[in-house]
């Protein structure tokens, strides 16, 4: 027999071995891999040479593979013993397919229960394990891992997947590793852990008599938690942990990083138990006490924090913790130095602060750490190579750019971000294949494409991409089921492909996308329950709904869907707080009822819905700045209270509104430039600020603002083409420029503005 070394891997194989070598040369803590493979032969090349490198470390590598299916969950018993702690890489693999490769066969079902465990129970097994984690599963289970374990699969270091080759006999096994067989447990997985229970005989123990290592008592007290909270035993870890933390609070500063993680402990019992606000206390005294320290925990801990502090929607605490964390996470790398553990691992701290900070409407100092972010994995995929996960990586980086970028008006700048991801996507869908990560992020990035193409007036462009993204989401909910991810994509793509039918006439089409959409919305709240995010979704697609209602003179029931998005929105704001989006979102509902009670003729309900309006832009505003989002609301609010003010017979009190939100427009095209949608909210300013000065008798100043609002509507009419809402527009402008040339006495300039504008009207018919 040769030894399987000799075997070969193939150039793609090679690749993936510098990756996973490098990764064991240079890890100091625990990491975690998957490796996908079709058969053994491969992967026991991998092994291996891992077994080799360890060796040569003075290390040794832990193989488990199971022959049963019910053996599989209960590795985790063994990785959580003490035994386990510093062995330099545990393997599980089992590659068996169930008859039939049944999806829910029994070695399925035994893969799912391990990592359903294991996302449970992530953070021990980061804290208890000083060296690598394997799983070596079959390519099938991939999307199953991501969708059951998402939170396992993020803190991966890396995940392999391997193609089909022959498999010769002689590299099904091969000897010199150390071989550990799972011990198949009589007790039901998910039942205790039998370090939990000896754990907390040793922890008692230690508390009992005269204690001497604090480094002794937080160890034993982390692996008694670790077993209690994954058994469902919370109130006896909670009780073990606030008796440790008693035993030694008054001498913390003889250990204190021992101490703090007693804290740690405690705060994980207590988030288990429900009490948030208890855990991120402990957790701050846990940093504070190691104020100083480089230990890695501290990373973790202070993730702790502003992962507490965003369920509890305090973004100030969740951006200072993310803060520290990145801040840790730059101190490593330069400990560490170019590693490709470090730069991933502070990109990923960067995109956190990146989300924190756009969430609370600081868009320059979240581009500024989205931009970091994909510098490093730039220089990441230049130090791996062409990886799907550095592939995948950079794609990620590219759309939150992109996001950024469009936020704050540059558009140009935001394209050229997601069409760059966009070819990744298409480029890692020929490597892997049609997994449904690749599909779903494809789906995404067509999404993200489609809506610059759309905000830039490229209609055909833009539906092109939409239609391409929905029949993705259609395809992969073929593929995963009725999970409620696929149900949400599909949900936004119908929306999607709703928007660009609107805008381009196709109302009956619209209405079709845009209901199948509010079904699916409803589902999902079913399945998840109340959600933040399920509730926001589900009020985004009524006011879809509510809006092509109202589109097509459906008045009652565009009232009911608006009204109810607008209770959903209320309730997300108890929910969420003060949060730019939430302010954002209920302005949008309060917008839409306005607009409905309005054609209702219901004159002071509607007004009372624009001015509740009016306060939340300038509230918004002052909150995230002169965005270019927050400068339209604030602009639209103002017409709409305008509006109503001139129906009212309040002309002075309209005019003032309707020239502040003149100006807002002229503001906002100098910031994203002439985008269809910059120059068509100009005209309606113009126009508006027009009617007030007619109806005051100034005739030149209300020509002057037509005849500017008119130009603006042809350029739009030139970018957008024949389209309904272009020709509508068009004609208004030209009957408002009639009039004004009418009342100067410019007859020949009126009837020329009748003729065309009646010309118009005869296409339309």
């Amino acid at each position: 027999m040769r030894p399987p070394d000799e075997v070969g891997l193939g150039p793609e194989g090679e690749q993936d071995w510098l990756r996973l070598r490098r990764q064991v040369e240079w890890a100091e803590d625990f990491w975690l891999c998957f490796i996908f493979a079709p058969s053994p032969r491969a992967t026991g090349i991998l092994r291996q040479r891992t077994e080799r490198l360890l060796r040569g470390q003075t290390r040794r590598l832990n193989r488990y593979e199971p022959s049963r299916p019910e053996e599989l969950p209960a590795v985790l018993r063994e990785l959580l013993t003490p035994e386990a702690r510093d062995v330099g890489c545990h393997w599980i693999e089992a590659l068996h397919l169930d008859s039939g490769a049944q999806p829910e066969g029994p070695w399925h079902r035994a893969w799912m229960e391990l990592v359903v465990l294991m996302n449970e129970r992530r953070d021990a097994l980061r804290r208890h394990l000083r060296g690598g984690l394997v799983l070596v599963a079959p390519p099938r289970l991939k999307p199953y891992f991501r969708q059951m374990a998402s939170d396992l699969w993020s803190v991966r270091a890396m995940d392999i997947e391997l193609l089909p080759a022959a498999e010769p006999a002689e590299a099904r096994e091969w000897p010199g590793v150390e071989r550990r067989e799972a011990v198949a447990s009589g007790s039901e997985v998910g039942g205790a852990i039998p370090d939990a229970d000896f754990a907390l005989a040793e922890l008692r123990r230690i508390q009992s008599g005269n204690l001497k290592s604090y480094q002794a008592l937080a160890s034993v007290l982390t692996r008694a938690m670790e077993g209690l909270l994954a058994s469902g035993r919370v109130s006896e870890a909670l009780e073990a942990a606030r008796q440790a933390w008693e035993r030694i609070r008054t001498r913390v500063q003889e250990d204190p990083l021992s101490s703090a993680g007693v804290l740690h402990a405690l705060a994980m019992a207590e988030e288990a138990e429900g009490d948030f606000a208890a855990a991120a206390e402990h957790l701050e005294q846990a940093v504070e006490l190691t104020r100083g320290q480089t230990d890695r925990r501290r990373i973790f801990w202070f993730d702790d924090l502003g992962r507490l502090a965003y369920m509890r929607r305090d973004l100030r605490d969740a951006s200072r913790a993310y803060e520290e964390a990145l801040s840790l996470s730059r101190q490593r790398r330069q400990n560490q130095g170019e590693t490709p553990e470090a730069l991933r691992d502070l990109s990923v701290s960067l995109d956190k602060v990146g989300d924190i900070r756009r969430a609370r409407g600081e868009l320059s100092a979240a581009a500024e750490a989205y931009e970091e972010s994909l510098a490093l994995r730039r220089q990441l995929r230049e130090v791996v190579g062409q990886t799907p996960e550095a592939l995948r990586d950079l794609s990620v980086s590219l759309n939150n750019v992109g996001n950024i970028r469009r936020a704050r008006g540059e558009l140009s700048a935001a394209a050229e971000a997601y069409e760059e991801s966009l070819a990744l996507r298409r480029q890692l869908r020929e490597v892997v294949g049609q997994t449904p990560e690749a599909l779903r992020d494809l789906s995404v990035s067509l999404d993200k494409v489609g809506d610059i193409r759309r905000a830039r007036g490229e209609l055909s462009a833009a539906a092109e991409a939409y239609e391409e993204s929905l029949a993705l989401s259609r395809q992969l909910r073929e593929v995963v089921g009725q999970t409620p991810e696929a149900l949400r994509d599909l949900s936004v793509s119908l929306n999607n492909v709703g928007n660009i039918r609107m805008v381009r006439g196709e109302l009956s089409a619209a209405a079709e996308a845009y209901e199948e959409s509010l079904a699916l919305s409803r589902q999902l709240r079913e399945v998840v329950g109340q959600t933040p995010e399920a509730l926001r979704d589900l009020s985004v697609s009524l006011d879809k709904v509510g809006n092509i209602r109202m589109a097509r003179g459906e008045l009652s029931a565009a009232a009911k869907a608006h009204e109810e998005s607008l209770a959903l929105r209320r309730q997300l704001r108890e929910v969420v707080g003060q949060t730019p989006e939430a302010l954002h979102d209920l302005s949008v509902s309060l917008n839409n009822v306005g607009n409905i009670r309005r054609a209702r003729g219901e004159l002071s309900a509607a007004a009372e819905a624009y001015e509740e309006f009016l306060a939340l832009s300038r509230q918004l505003r002052e909150v995230v700045g002169q965005t270019p989002e927050a400068l339209r609301d604030l602009s639209i609010s103002l017409e709409q209270v305008g509006d109503i003010r001139r129906a009212r017979g309040e002309l002075s009190a309209a005019a003032e509104a309707y020239e502040e939100s003149l100006a807002l427009s002229r503001q906002l095209r100098e910031v994203v430039g002439q985008t269809p949608e910059a120059l068509r909210d100009l005209s309606v300013s113009l126009n508006n600020v027009g009617n007030i000065r007619m109806a005051r008798g100034e005739l030149s100043a209300a020509a002057e603002a037509y005849e500017e609002s008119l130009a603006l509507i042809r350029l739009v009419r030139e970018i957008l083409g024949d389209i309904p809402q272009a020709n509508w527009d068009l004609r208004y402008c030209l009957m408002q420029a009639a009039a004004a040339r009418q009342a100067l006495g410019n007859e020949s300039g009126a009837q020329a503005a009748r003729d065309e504008a009646d010309a118009l009207a005869r296409q339309s018919d």
